[in-house]
């Protein structure tokens, strides 16, 4: 589909196959395009727009370039943070800028960019290709932060529930571990259109061509700040994230100990006992308690008693305690 977005046009308008491009049009949004939606597009820029597999197989030395007016800017791997729930896969995304007409070509729906071109609709001062463009790349960065903020909340409830069980059972562990995995895979997907962003900014920052305004230059250096700060928010969430899973082994680990320490604890127990039973047991003729009416009662008191006498002494240990 092609989206047009005109100078002074109050609302988008998609375009029919067949008809001419509008001559004030500013951003040209293709989204799963058609070739006959592609060829349109060129033949208002007269520039040939890249498929799909050079957007993702190009190399990072290629990948932001310019070509006398024209601006080309391609993030091989652009993920839809919206459907993060639903684990729609990453997909490309170019930018191609001119002086007169931002070409967008995206391969998945995204609630980003119907935000930033209803943001860019209202704005009555903002217009042209170069302010399009920064409309969307300070949108890009809001929603990552937006999403990492989403991440953070989640980590920190995360963490106040593992530190606030003493209790925690294997399956409660498991579900936390799992939890764990999921937080970072979507913090790596945050983290993917982080670093897409910020290669487009900061190619931006850098070699932006002289026909670009100074106020969108300034809003660029903007998000670039805006990008730099997330990459710390990042690695704090990265380091919180690990230090839950390394806290969750250490759970998983305690708990084994526990179980070991049960087991420890029965066999200390036991073995009095199975001392006493063993040496009763034995073919001897010469053992007079067995033939006396009270050898019985008297075999089981020490039993019964041998085995008080190892728990009181593992008690006193402190072997007993769960602490």
């Amino acid at each position: 589909m092609l989206t047009i977005h005109c100078d002074g046009a109050p609302h988008p308008s998609v375009w029919v196959p067949g008809t001419a491009l509008p001559g004030n049009a500013v951003w040209l949004d293709l989204c799963e395009p058609q070739p006959s939606e592609i060829r349109a597009c060129e033949d208002l820029l007269a520039l040939r727009l890249p498929d799909r597999e050079d957007i993702a197989g190009v190399g990072l030395a290629g990948r932001n370039h310019c070509i006398d007016d024209a601006v080309f800017l391609q993030v091989s791997r652009f993920p839809d943070l919206e459907a993060d729930r639903d684990g729609a896969p990453a997909t490309p995304l170019s930018l191609v800028l001119t002086p007169k007409v931002l070409v967008t070509q995206r391969y998945a729906n995204s609630g980003t960019f119907d935000v930033a071109a209803g943001e860019w609709h209202k704005d009555p001062v903002n217009r042209g290709s170069a302010s399009a463009l920064a409309e969307l790349l300070e949108n890009m960065a809001e929603r990552t932060a937006q999403t990492m903020q989403g991440i953070s909340e989640r980590v920190t409830g995360l963490s106040r529930e593992m530190f606030a069980d003493r209790q925690a059972g294997t399956r409660r562990l498991r579900r936390w571990l799992v939890r764990v995995g999921s937080l970072e895979a979507r913090l790596a997907r945050s983290r993917g259109a982080l670093l897409g962003v910020a290669r487009v900014v900061a190619f931006l920052s850098e070699k932006a061509p002289a026909w670009v305004p100074a106020e969108t230059q300034s809003r660029i250096a903007m998000v670039r700040n805006d990008l730099d700060a997330l990459n710390h928010f990042d690695a704090q969430l990265t380091q919180k994230l690990q230090f839950l899973l390394d806290a969750n082994f250490g759970l998983i680990s305690a708990n084994q100990n526990n179980v070991m320490k049960l087991f420890t604890v029965a066999s200390v127990v036991a073995a009095p006992p199975m001392l006493l039973a063993s040496i009763w047991g034995m073919n001897f003729k010469a053992m007079p308690e067995l033939s006396q009416p009270w050898g019985y009662g008297m075999a089981l008191g020490l039993i019964l008693g041998s085995i008080l006498v190892s728990l009181a002494i593992l008690r006193w240990r402190g072997w007993l305690s769960n602490d």
